[in-house]
């Protein structure tokens, strides 16, 4: 198996479409794209995602999106797939977001450094043993000044594929997501929700220049851009309180 990636950066778009859409769309992106070789190399068509979203007890992160500010970021620990396949590591994540930028950082860890009561320790002796590394200062800053906790659990299906001739671009389509409110990664996961059964998440994914026939395809199937969060909408679905009905996927 490849080295996993610790760095991305890259813009991002995505698009929320019915199931049927997505269902069509698909073949007309294997003219030009390939398979993910994580789904080629599986008996499955699919990757399973999964997420535990930090946030401050105010949930300060949520209310910056919702505020729409432009720089903003998250922290998550993420896994693929089950906790019990050895070969998926768990990634604690810094998602920074300047606009249509995203950059991505994460550090691989163990699912017993990743528990509550030791995550904080296991931090400080990383950055004690690598004192040049800005990421973990900034990792272990971002966490203590926000009082960030483990608060909300996203999991969902990825379908994924890449370019024949960029092998950088990318497409997903992410469907089936369900949440639960959790506060750590060995919390029972006797209560997860639906968010958007009906629906697909499309995101797109590149480093330059947008392909002009992926250009063609936006126009032929009418695809509309949206700025969906996952974390946010899943809050909402298991945080009524917080939904101020003013938003809508269509």
């Amino acid at each position: 198996m490849a080295k996993p990636a610790l760095h991305f950066q890259r813009f991002e778009f995505k698009y929320y479409l019915p199931k049927n859409t997505a269902n069509k769309l698909i073949p007309a992106l294997l003219s030009h794209m390939s398979w993910d070789p994580y789904i080629k190399n599986s008996s499955y068509d699919f990757y399973q995602v999964n997420s535990l979203y930090f946030d401050s007890p105010n949930y300060g992160c949520f209310w910056d999106k919702e505020s729409g500010l432009a720089d903003r970021k998250k922290l998550r620990l993420r896994f693929y797939n089950q906790l019990s396949d050895s070969e998926s590591p768990i990634f604690l994540e810094v998602k920074r977001k300047k606009d249509a930028l995203v950059i991505k950082d994460r550090i691989p860890l163990e699912l017993k450094d990743a528990a509550n009561g030791v995550l904080d320790s296991k931090l400080s002796s990383l950055a004690k043993q690598n004192e040049s590394n800005d990421f973990l200062k900034e990792l272990i800053w971002f966490k203590k000044s926000n009082s960030l906790r483990p608060k909300l659990f996203v999991t969902y299906k990825r379908q994924a594929l890449i370019g024949k001739l960029d092998k950088k671009f990318r497409v997903t389509f992410d469907y089936d997501v369900k949440t639960q409110l959790i506060s750590s990664l060995v919390h029972p996961l006797n209560k997860l929700k639906e968010v958007y059964p009906e629906g697909v998440v499309l995101e797109l994914k590149y480093n330059n220049i947008l392909p002009f026939w992926f250009q063609e395809i936006i126009q032929k199937y009418q695809l509309q851009r949206l700025a969906y969060s996952k974390y946010c909408n899943s809050l909402r679905r298991v945080l009524p309180q917080l939904d101020d009905h003013n938003y809508s996927v269509i």
